[in-house]
């Protein structure tokens, strides 16, 4: 049983016949009641917040519904709720941020370019090769922005931190297309001042409250994170669970046709703003290498519909049917990689458990997988730059975005298997492996100057730079486990070794390139030139060994082996990656990497280690 309180309106909804039989002062009596309730638990009582089956009152919602069922008709639209008077409101909690210190006065006086440079930021941003998330809907923008300029000091605090963050972004992006651009603000040369004035913004509006743009902004400000640094953000992180949590207790997770009463418009663009949520949750949960805070399984919230801004406004009564998907547009890639964030979310949940899958449900998992692939339309397909000369950037990045999200499902959902032993696995995660490291090297060459991408080098992010990571250290993994496997099955034939220590080179002169902007590819560029440097003092295999039965050149595999655990003594105290190398690549223990991939239990009791014992 679920309660929902709508703005302005209210509404109980009960499961069943019971609820088609409730009468209309009943009903009415319900509405009171639980208005008056959500009255104490939070002083906004005009704004929707949800409760789920979980608290207290989904009871009183059976009780009510009893009393209906009985043809009573409850009194408690009378009841006059005596409350003790509420202390002045002096702010939020303390590790919320005391905005007492500044006003919304102060920030627009301060920090708010004038309105030419804030049009061409937002021009710049909308229109331009910006990759805009689509939560705010640009017609709907335009005109609360045309009334911000009406009477700024009025505007809401959290509607301002949104503006703050689209002209923060715009401005980075135009730092690298346009060096050599005026200031934006006398006395600023830096474009952080946006940024800070976003957060403040935030702290002034009570962000950490449910309410309206609180979602929105967080999300914004995430990105605006984002666009800082090739690196993890573990600030974006924190503020996307904020975001996350609110958007549960505004009920975005569940779909405004089944709870709630929304417009038309209003039920799209929560449909679009939980999408977001859930995709940079877990992107950025993922390259955190932390749990998602999000549980699909308790969501029916819908995929948003593959519309432009100018097919739906606020005057829609009926939503148009999605556009066909044989049309890259700009909004396609976001509905594509919505679909793809449940096997993806599968996967991450796999990686990150204690309790290892049978071989049946690795199997099952690996088919979904490719399955979810099978249904990227083909105008999102990757293809060589040498065959993207017409295309534009966008395009060609958001193929890349992609694709990427299969292959590091491939290599995430493998490794761990692989790590102990089974063939088929290992061939998975060496083929995802080398294409993804391959098409990354291919984008890197037309970052240089002259290159086809050079003015837009900013489209690189931390989330693909983290993938190409994941890639890299994935084949120097296979390199270790062809070398110390003593199944012969299990080693790598000489071409794809070939293939392998040729990535790595290539992939070594781009890590240190990105060594000064990326900490993490600092760190990797460190172990690559390791095991390259051990590979060549090693012997080289002098014979080819075959691709195992079962395990075929697509990918596809056709009768899962059997998987066992590499038996080792564990590690009494944990140590630094970069600390324990040698030069041996035999002596590479990687259970330093990943000990929880190298425990000393099989990996399903009673199967032998390797394959084909």
């Amino acid at each position: 049983m679920v309660t929902q309180i709508m703005q302005n309106q209210t509404s109980v909804q009960s499961h069943g016949q019971s609820a088609s039989r409730l009468s209309e002062g009943a009903q009415d009596g319900i509405e009171s009641h639980i208005q008056a309730i959500d009255s104490i638990q939070d002083d906004q009582p005009n704004w929707a917040i949800y409760a789920g089956s979980t608290h207290w009152s989904a009871v009183l919602n059976d009780l009510l519904d009893l009393k209906a069922l009985l043809h009573f008709t409850p009194e408690i639209q009378n009841v006059q709720y005596e409350l003790p008077e509420k202390p002045p409101h002096v702010g939020s909690e303390p590790i919320f941020g005391a905005f007492n210190s500044f006003s919304l006065d102060k920030i627009v006086s301060d920090f708010l370019p004038d309105k030419v440079n804030v049009d061409r930021l937002l021009s710049h941003y909308f229109q331009g090769p910006v990759f805009i998330i689509p939560i705010l809907h640009k017609y709907q923008f335009q005109r609360q922005y045309r009334e911000f300029w009406a009477n700024p000091v009025e505007a809401k605090p959290l509607w301002l931190s949104i503006l703050f963050s689209i002209c923060f972004i715009s401005a980075e992006v135009r730092k690298i297309t346009d060096p050599a651009g005026p200031p934006l603000k006398e006395h600023f040369t830096e474009n952080s001042f946006l940024h800070t004035a976003a957060g403040q913004c935030l702290v002034l509006g009570e962000y950490n409250r449910p309410q309206a743009f609180a979602v929105e902004a967080l999300a914004m400000y995430a990105q605006s994170k984002h666009v800082q640094t090739l690196d993890p953000s573990r600030e974006a992180g924190v503020v996307l669970s904020i975001a996350v949590r609110t958007a549960y207790h505004l009920g975005y997770h569940r779909d405004p046709d089944l709870s709630g009463r929304f417009t038309v418009f209003e039920g799209e663009m929560r449909r679009r703003c939980w999408a977001i949520c859930k995709q940079m949750d877990l992107m950025t949960s993922f390259e955190l290498g932390l749990p998602s805070n999000i549980c699909l399984e308790n969501c029916d919230t819908k995929s948003p519909r593959n519309l432009f801004d100018s097919d739906f406004d606020e005057d829609t009564r009926e939503l148009p049917s999605s556009r066909s998907e044989n049309e890259a547009t700009r909004q396609l890639w976001f509905i594509v990689k919505d679909r793809m964030m449940i096997s993806f979310s599968k996967v991450c949940r796999d990686a990150l458990s204690f309790h290892m899958k049978s071989e049946a449900e690795v199997v099952q998992l690996d088919r979904e997988i490719r399955h979810m692939y099978e249904t990227i339309p083909k105008v999102l397909r990757v293809s060589d730059m040498s065959e993207s000369v017409t295309e534009s950037p966008f395009i060609i990045f958001t193929r890349i975005y992609v694709e990427f999200i299969y292959l590091k499902c491939q290599c995430v959902l493998h490794r761990r298997y692989m790590a102990r032993g089974n063939a088929s696995s290992t061939a998975c995660c060496i083929n995802a492996g080398k294409r993804l490291v391959s098409q990354f090297i291919d984008i890197s060459k037309e970052f240089s100057p002259g290159g086809q991408l050079y003015m837009q080098r900013w489209m690189l992010t931390n989330y693909t730079m983290n993938d190409y990571l994941l890639g890299v250290m994935v084949l120097c993994f296979a390199l270790h486990v062809s070398r110390n496997k003593h199944d012969q099955s299990l080693h790598i034939d000489t071409n794809t070794r070939q293939e392998i220590l040729t990535l790595l080179e290539s992939s070594h002169t781009i890590l240190v390139d990105k060594s000064t902007s990326c900490k993490d590819a600092r760190r990797v560029s460190h172990v690559v030139r390791q095991i390259l440097d051990s590979t060549k003092k090693s012997p080289t295999p002098t014979s080819e060994v075959r691709s195992p039965p079962g395990v075929a050149k697509n990918l596809e595999i056709a009768q899962p082996q059997t998987l066992g655990s590499r038996g080792s003594e564990p590690l009494s105290e944990p140590l630094e990656p970069l600390t324990f190398m040698n030069d041996s690549i035999r002596d590479f223990d990687w259970t330093l990497f990943d000990p929880e991939v190298f425990n000393q239990e099989s990996l399903w009791p009673g199967q032998p280690w390797g394959h084909g014992t």
